[in-house]
């Protein structure tokens, strides 16, 4: 039987104000890597070009040991975010970004990850945890971007329940420009190795059928790349202040999935 939820874990709540950071180089080895998956024939990144809009994403990762890791890949316990015991899955449930003033390949930067809060919701599927993590990332001229995680705890799910099993996609909003993707492994494998993101969810066949999954999870963040290269691609005058996703119903890589563009006086909107 399982035991009633009644509010935060201490743990969590004692984390709360925890801060982390992390100093790196922007070097054009990854820039060039991810420009390369994204189609870009012999990519040449130099110094002092502007970093695209989330592409700081693939600097300040956390490099760990396999020994750290759990059977999922993901970190035991990273250093900002303790783990929950009743609540063991954490999913990424979306972000806000403010981008204040460019990053650019050669400039060293400081990220510095806070934990601003911790909340207990009721869902249809029962109690969870959505904490709020907040990142700012500065170079020589202070803060750049500032983003906003939403990171959510769940309970273990009953073991029958597999992993969801996608229907027909709603349709796709009116839009001006539409582009089809098609979720390749190699797609998302060099997603992954870029940001090190070692979540085997994205890459490991056998371990998503093993869960029950229909196909490999195709990452969130990718997706969010793919529409702010879209944008740069179809609008390379358009420049992005602030972007935001949630995510929502997962997309797997057994079918292509589309993007939409509409530029309009109030911004871009997907």
């Amino acid at each position: 039987m399982q035991k009633a939820m009644t509010g935060v874990p201490e743990n969590l709540q004692s984390a709360v104000g925890r801060l982390v950071s992390a100093e790196d180089v922007i070097t054009s080895a990854p820039v060039a890597g991810l420009m390369a998956a994204f189609g870009v024939d012999d990519p040449d990144p130099r110094p002092n070009d502007p970093l695209p809009p989330l592409w700081h994403g693939l600097f300040c990762t956390a490099k760990l040991p396999p020994a750290r890791l759990g059977a999922d890949g993901l970190a035991r316990d990273e250093g900002l975010l303790p783990a929950a015991v009743d609540y063991p899955n954490k999913l990424f449930g979306g972000a806000r970004f403010e981008f204040r003033h460019p990053l650019r390949i050669g400039d060293r930067i400081r990220k510095e990850s806070e934990v601003m809060s911790f909340d207990l919701k009721e869902g249809r599927s029962g109690a969870f945890i959505v904490g709020l993590i907040q990142h700012r990332i500065s170079n020589d001229d202070g803060i750049a971007v500032v983003e906003e995680n939403d990171i959510i705890f769940r309970p273990v799910a009953p073991a029958s329940s597999g992993g969801e099993i996608p229907g027909e996609p709603p349709p796709l909003p009116a839009a001006d420009i539409v582009r089809a993707i098609a979720p390749d492994p190699v797609l998302m494998f060099r997603h992954s190795a870029v940001t090190f993101n070692s979540h085997r969810i994205h890459y490991d066949r056998d371990y998503v059928t093993a869960k029950g999954y229909p196909g490999l999870l195709v990452q969130g963040t990718l997706i969010a790349r793919l529409m702010l290269d879209m944008l740069a691609a179809e609008a390379p005058d358009f420049a992005v202040g602030s972007f935001s996703f949630r995510s929502g119903k997962p997309v797997y890589d057994n079918g292509d999935f589309a993007i939409g563009l509409t530029v309009d006086g109030d911004g871009a909107k997907f």
